[in-house]
């Protein structure tokens, strides 16, 4: 498997704010007797794709879920980062600004980990980031046809 022997860092960030307004405290509900994040973190985390996980996010309880699972919880999201709008660019840069200016960490290549996808596999980030590499693209996003 290509990742096992590759010196690039591949840090995955998975964005958990906790303040949905549809369904409150949705990433730490119950899915199947689990809480829905835990399924992202695990699924990630079985991988071997990542050099790190890390969860980015406002929750102390999604944080401690997301911590006994194997995420490093390295900061919590700043306020400025919180609000319902607040697009995951600006949530990735504070991660990755956070990751350098902090622990000296600077990956070659990051994906955003969406707690609401539970369906995500292990393979899926394994073939995201092999596509990645192999086509030379500086990005990739995953779709599912209807």
């Amino acid at each position: 498997m290509w990742f096992r022997n590759t010196p690039l860092k591949v840090l995955g960030v998975i964005t958990a704010r906790g303040g949905s307004k549809g369904i409150p405290g949705k990433n730490t509900k119950l899915l199947a007797g689990k809480p829905l994040i835990q399924y992202i973190v695990e699924a990630a985390v079985a991988s071997g794709a990542f050099d790190r996980v890390i969860i980015s996010t406002d929750d102390l309880h999604a944080a401690r879920i997301a911590g006994a699972h194997g995420c490093d919880v390295p900061f919590m999201r700043p306020p400025e980062l919180r609000a319902d709008d607040t697009p995951h660019l600006p949530v990735m840069i504070h991660a990755l600004t956070w990751l350098r200016d902090h622990q000296g960490y600077q990956p070659d290549s990051v994906m955003t980990l969406l707690p609401t996808a539970p369906l995500c596999q292990p393979a899926h980030f394994r073939e995201a980031i092999a596509l990645e590499q192999s086509s030379g693209a500086d990005s990739v996003i995953g779709v599912d046809e209807l």
